[in-house]
């Protein structure tokens, strides 16, 4: 440890690498090893505002999903299906509590093969559901395709473990933000970034998962887009989820 202090730090590589959050200059490049299985990733940690990138964990969903059939075909436990409300509905209806007004219109933003918006279309406030994604896995929903500008906003968004696969931030959220209306309320479920032993954290050895934020990330986002942020902890943050997994509200 006194060896390690007493070395000198390596230079940042200035302008080489900008922070894919809040666009600092200076990245810091460095390898991490999970202590569990042994995989090492090369990440990127703003010196700033502490985003974390993972520039070579990324998951192409548009190429690797050529065929629907294998789209989003491992539901999860935060998944809805026919008989159980999942995560997305928690969330669709938590901010219809916040906005306080009806009828709602909602977007599951990234829903894969979740069916949570049959379970928000029940919802007394809401007027209509609509699904977006990357690809059409189903034709029983209005849906709305993501890869291409916002033709129609919402009132209610929600991105349930979405944003962690922006390779992009600075883009990425504006293309997000297009879809929510300007009185309307978009929310966020991910995990954030404590600053600890990043070999400790499994989250961001999950294929895909090329983006860690911290809070001062996200602010940096919200202000370059003129828009509040917020936190709160989820119930599932108490369980399964871990302690580090947050709803962001835009």
């Amino acid at each position: 440890l006194r060896r390690r202090a007493l070395a000198p730090a390596a230079p940042a590589q200035q302008g080489a690498h900008p922070c894919r959050a809040c666009g600092a200059s200076g990245t810091r490049r460095r390898v991490v090893t999970n202590r569990r299985s042994g995989e090492s990733l090369t990440v990127r940690i703003c010196g700033e505002c502490g985003h974390v990138a993972i520039p070579k964990n990324g998951y192409d969903y548009v190429a690797e999903t050529a065929s629907v059939v294998d789209f989003g075909t491992q539901l999860k436990p935060r998944h809805g299906t026919e008989d159980t409300p999942g995560r997305e509905y928690a969330m669709a209806n938590l901010g219809i509590t916040v906005l306080d007004r009806r009828p709602v219109d909602v977007l599951v933003y990234g829903a894969g093969k979740s069916i949570d918006n049959r379970h928000i279309g029940k919802l007394e406030a809401v007027g209509t559901v609509a699904i977006g994604d990357v690809v059409r896995v189903r034709d029983d929903v209005d849906f709305v395709d993501t890869t291409v500008p916002a033709s129609r906003t919402f009132d209610v968004v929600v991105a349930c473990e979405v944003i962690e696969h922006f390779v992009k931030p600075r883009a990425d959220f504006p293309r997000l933000f297009e879809h929510v209306a300007a009185d309307g309320l978009l929310i966020c479920s991910t995990n954030i970034y404590d600053g600890g032993d990043l070999s400790r954290q499994g989250y961001i050895y999950e294929r895909g998962h090329v983006s860690y934020y911290t809070p001062k990330a996200l602010r940096a986002i919200a202000r370059e887009n003129g828009i509040h942020v917020d936190f709160r902890v989820p119930l599932s943050a108490t369980g399964q989820a871990g302690p580090r997994k947050r709803y962001v509200f835009f």
